[in-house]
């Protein structure tokens, strides 16, 4: 049976396989795909050389935004030539799944969402991944955080940036995260996307609601959060409220990569639920 995991972000594929998911190779196969604008996938752009910046970005959205990340989920699937897919989607990864089952809700299996990113509402209802970040940095770095997540938020200047200028933006917050969320074992990652982490804001833009998109996804969905994350436990439940066939557990000591640091807890949890399918 075939499996496809759809990572997280920004932009960074993982090592493949995933440890927490090798006792379960034998009975599925699990599909690993770097999401276009990151790791070997096509980069279509470096520098925009218009000063039109709506259709700037336009064309952003359109060739990496949120709709075309969702339709190469199903460009997939008839690759694979499965009616139905089971995905697992990790952070980033879990939103981009769960709009997926929103749009293609017959073509689900089952859906395994692991720390889902809390992108479902904007505003944000609760603290976002980089406020949460700050808070956590020693006081003495906070204000250069501050001004890195100036540089960063600076969408009057985007289309003066290249694609080699958003990598290192990413990998700067990078450098922050692994600061506050030490991970001994965070897989290893290709280099990160640039401008498709910026296409997923526009896409997005500062005011959406999916949440009453996900109701009408029947498909069984399994919610994974894991108990020191960042996250916040209500954030990742969040998801599995939505869901009308959802089922929500907790993985015990470990953060935002659940499947790395505890992959036997893991392993089993999933492998229970799919064996329920």
């Amino acid at each position: 049976r075939n499996v496809l995991i759809v990572h997280g972000g920004p932009g960074m594929p993982y090592r493949q396989p995933w440890s927490g998911l090798q006792d379960l190779s034998s009975s599925y196969r699990f599909n690993y795909y770097d999401q276009r604008g990151c790791g070997k996938s096509t980069r279509p752009f470096d520098r925009f050389t218009s000063n039109n910046m709506y259709e700037n970005m336009t064309t952003l959205d359109r060739t990496l935004g949120l709709g075309a990340q969702v339709a190469d989920i199903e460009r997939i699937r008839r690759i694979l030539g499965e009616e139905k897919l089971i995905i697992i989607g990790h952070s980033w990864g879990g939103f981009l799944a769960s709009l997926y089952a929103a749009e293609f809700p017959e073509h689900v299996e089952a859906l395994i969402l692991v720390s889902p990113a809390t992108m479902l509402v904007m505003p944000q209802q609760e603290a976002d991944l980089f406020a949460s970040t700050r808070e956590r940095l020693p006081q003495s770095e906070q204000a250069g955080f501050d001004a890195f997540m100036k540089d960063y938020m600076d969408f009057g200047s985007l289309f003066k940036r290249s694609e080699a200028d958003l990598v290192a933006l990413n990998t700067r917050f990078g450098e922050y995260y692994a600061e506050v969320m030490p991970l001994n074992d965070l897989p290893a990652q290709g280099e990160p996307g640039g401008w498709m982490t910026w296409a997923g804001y526009v896409s997005m833009g500062q005011k959406h609601d999916y949440r009453e998109a996900l109701r009408g996804v029947t498909a069984p969905v399994l919610v994974l959060h894991g108990s020191n994350d960042l996250q916040s436990e209500a954030a990742s439940r969040q998801y599995s409220d939505l869901f009308p066939n959802a089922q929500f557990a907790v993985i015990n000591d470990a953060t935002h990569f659940s499947f790395e640091e505890q992959p036997l807890q893991f392993s089993n949890v999933v492998s229970q639920f799919l064996a329920g399918q």
